[in-house]
């Protein structure tokens, strides 16, 4: 087995050297990045769903999977006819595994596939050995002249995978058309840390064309795993820029505005960032070429893409103008979050660390920590937004809006029982890669389907929605604890007198 690692380490050491193949194109004169979808719901009554898929390789990809497979099972009844609620999804912003399921869903989901064909996803990517075929890339005789000569990067081996058996060729305008959710692909940028996420605006920001780039190295970006994997080259076509460029006076205005970093810090570097792509005005940083690593580096949750849809104005998404308008009156968020977490020996050796266990380390522990620290502080924008609809009552349009949030996460298995902890301990157990076997493959899609099914908010959202929906043998159906950011909505008998 050891020879059969060899030539791919080798082609680790001796590939690194190669110049940054860039994978976009410019803006041509003129041209703009339009973006062609709605959040808006097809009826009021009907909710808007926003997601965002984790991290972790094949695992990551079959737990989004079996959550998605989940959802395009719940019938429900609405004021324009019958629906499964995977017709609802609007938005999902993912990173690295993520990707894979959340690309792949956004090419296939809509009339006659309303469940985004998983079951073409299973058989022709969560099943297969993808790392073997890989290694057998990487054996190919003009694979590797091709990475020892640096005319091929390691990345590139991931890509070809991907659109083989994935994308097809497909671009980001197969992604950007009415009907389709938006699917927010986030890269990090490896100079800066920022997330870069694959959207219209954000190549506004690097004046390049969105629509023709491959929808496989858009997921490769998202997936580059740092050491084992080469970035993603991006060049920065700003300067002397003849496209038709959106969103730019919200840069000047926070840049220009001495309390933006006093009283929105987030917004105010998301601005600096856009000003320093578009070789504006005092730059912070000159930017000409971006690297893209694993989006996981920055955000292993996607969630900053997602609260940007919620509270920034200028976003693609249009998230807040539409809950601005009452355009949504159920706004269903769902984090799945495939983290997994063996026992760790660590606790029970006495001896030093060695250089792979710290590597290893230095790469997953922050990661963790960040992704902790995200989920806080979305549930807690969640909460402000049902206790400001609830507060709003028939005072603003938006009041009245039904909040819920749904967190699926291995840390939700119940240790009551041995089958629960059995399945807790499997689910935890399955390792980062590009391949799972047969047993890691069900007990992570019985883990999503278990952990959806559980939580509170989804059965308050089935509740309210009177959809149709089972439970699995020896599920605990009384279960009793409430849905925390869903706040009751008081009934007023008239309407709420003018002052």
């Amino acid at each position: 087995m050891r020879g059969r690692f060899l030539l791919p380490l080798l082609i680790l050491l001796t590939a690194g050297c190669a110049s940054t193949h860039v994978e976009n194109t410019p803006l041509p004169a003129g041209e703009g990045n339009p973006d062609r979808r709605s959040i808006a719901p097809a009826s009021p009554d009907r909710p808007v769903v926003l997601m965002t898929f984790s991290g972790g390789g094949s695992r990551a990809a079959t737990l989004a999977e079996s959550v998605l497979r989940e959802m395009s099972q719940t019938r429900y009844s609405g004021i324009d006819g019958p629906h499964v609620l995977t017709e609802d999804i609007k938005l999902i912003s993912s990173v690295s595994g993520g990707s894979v399921t959340a690309a792949w869903f956004g090419l296939h989901r809509g009339p006659g596939h309303w469940d985004g064909d998983l079951d073409g996803l299973r058989t022709d990517f969560l099943t297969q050995d993808n790392m073997a075929a890989l290694e057998l890339d990487a054996v190919n005789p003009i694979t590797w002249f091709g990475l020892v000569t640096g005319r091929m990067t390691r990345v590139e081996a991931e890509q070809a995978l991907f659109n083989e058996r994935l994308y097809h060729d497909a671009t980001l305008a197969a992604l950007n058309q009415p009907g389709k959710p938006y699917i927010v692909l986030n890269a990090t940028d490896m100079a800066g840390g920022q997330t870069f996420a694959m959207v219209p605006r954000r190549f506004d920001d690097v004046c390049s064309k969105y629509d023709i780039l491959p929808v496989a190295t858009a997921v490769s970006a998202s997936a580059a795993f740092p050491i084992l994997l080469t970035p993603v080259g991006f060049r920065n076509y700003s300067e002397d820029c003849q496209g038709r460029l959106r969103d730019g006076e919200w840069i000047k205005v926070d840049l220009s505005n001495p309390y933006t970093p006093y009283l929105n810090l987030a917004e105010y570097r998301d601005a600096r960032y856009s000003n320093d792509l578009r070789h504006g005005p005092n730059p912070f940083r000159q930017i000409n070429y971006l690297n893209f690593l694993d989006g996981g580096l920055a955000d292993n949750l996607g969630t900053q893409s997602l609260r940007s849809a919620l509270i920034a104005s200028y976003d693609d998404a249009q998230v807040l103008h539409a809950i601005n308008e009452g355009k949504i009156r159920r706004l269903v968020v769902i984090v799945v979050n495939a983290r997994s977490d063996p026992p760790n020996k660590l606790y029970q050796q006495p001896q030093q660390p060695g250089v792979v266990t710290q590597i290893q380390a230095v790469t997953s522990v922050p990661i963790d920590a960040n992704t902790a620290n995200s989920q806080t502080a979305l549930s807690a924008l969640l909460t402000e937004f049902a206790q400001a609809a609830a507060g709003a009552g028939n005072q603003a349009k938006f009041g009245g809006m039904q909040v819920y949030g749904i967190t699926v996460d291995y840390d939700q298995i119940p240790a009551d029982t041995p089958a629960h902890r059995a399945l807790r301990d499997a689910a935890k157990d399955v390792p980062t890669a590009w391949t799972l076997t047969g047993p890691q493959l069900q007990v992570t899609e019985e883990a999503g389907r278990f952990l959806l099914r559980r939580n509170p908010c989804y059965r308050a959202l089935l509740a309210d929605l009177r959809a149709a929906q089972g439970f699995m043998a020896g599920e605990d159906k009384a279960l009793t604890i409430p849905c925390t950011t869903k706040v009751d909505i008081p009934k007023r008998a008239g309407p709420v007198p003018s002052s």
